[in-house]
C-alpha cells in the first residue's frame, strides 16, 4: 500500500517533482527530471509492456507514458536476486513475492521434522500465491498470525477439534477456510459448530443445580 501523500510544502521543498509537480523531498534524478518519494514509490511499482516489447517494471517516462529502464535510462535495481524477476525489491536484493514464500516456509514447517505437514501445503501454496504479496507479507508477520501458523506447523494432528482448541479468531476461521477449501478439512456448518461451542460454554456457566430431597427441605425447615 503507497504511503498517504502529504500536502505539497514549497517552503520546506522549493523545487518541483518532475512528475508530480507538487513539492515533496526528491529522492531520484532520472532523464525525465528530479523525482519525489512518492513517484519513485509508485514507478518502481509500474508494471507492464513497454512500447520495445520488454516486459516487467516501467519505471521511466517518455512522451508520459511508461517505459522500462532501457528506453528510458533509469536507474533502478529491480532485479530479485531469487527468482531473477523484475519486480519491487523487499529486502536482501529479494522481491516481495520471494520474501513472502521464504517466511511461509519458515512458519510452517515442523522444525522436529525439518518438512511441512502434507495436510498444510494447501494453505502453503495459497499463502504464497496472495494477489498482493507485500499486504500478504505485513498480514503474516503479525504477531498473533505468526503465532498461529506455528502452532499448527507442530500440531500432531490438524482437524476441527484442534483448529476449535484455539483462541478464535478472524485468522484462525481463515485458516480454517484455506484448509477447507483446498480439501485438506472436511466442509461443516459453521453455524452450526459455533452454536455448538456457545451452548456447552453457556452450560460450564450455569450453577451447580442442587441434590436436595424434599425430606431434606422439611427436615431443614423444624
Amino acid at each position: 500500500m503507497s504511503r498517504p501523500r502529504k500536502v505539497s510544502d514549497p517552503d520546506t521543498w522549493p523545487e518541483e517533482c518532475a512528475r508530480c509537480g507538487e513539492h515533496h523531498q526528491l529522492v531520484a534524478s532520472w532523464p525525465d527530471g528530479r523525482i519525489c518519494g512518492y513517484c519513485y514509490l509508485a514507478a518502481k511499482r509500474t508494471t507492464g509492456t513497454c512500447s520495445c516489447g520488454h516486459h516487467g517494471v516501467l519505471p521511466g517516462r517518455i512522451d508520459g507514458q511508461p517505459t522500462c529502464r532501457g528506453c528510458s535510462g533509469v536507474k533502478l535495481n529491480v532485479d530479485c536476486l531469487t527468482c531473477g524477476a523484475e519486480d519491487e525489491l523487499h529486502s536482501g536484493g529479494q522481491c516481495w513475492r520471494c520474501v513472502l514464500s521464504a517466511t511461509v516456509d519458515r512458519l510452517l514447517t515442523n522444525p522436529h521434522t525439518g518438512a511441512i505437514h502434507p495436510t498444510l501445503a494447501p494453505v502453503a501454496s495459497a499463502l504464497k500465491a496472495m494477489n498482493r504479496p507485500n499486504s500478504g507479507l505485513t498480514w503474516i508477520n503479525q504477531q498473533h498470525v505468526t503465532a498461529l501458523l506455528t502452532n499448527l506447523a507442530v500440531a500432531p494432528v490438524i482437524s476441527h477439534d484442534s483448529l476449535d482448541a484455539l483462541p478464535a479468531s478472524r485468522t484462525r476461521d481463515y485458516v480454517r477456510g484455506l484448509l477447507v477449501e483446498h480439501g485438506a478439512l472436511p466442509r461443516r456448518d459453521e453455524l452450526l459448530a459455533r452454536f455448538t461451542t456457545w451452548s456447552d460454554q453457556a452450560l460450564d456457566r450455569l450453577p451447580p443445580v442442587s441434590t436436595a430431597t424434599p425430606s431434606d427441605v422439611s427436615s431443614a425447615g423444624t
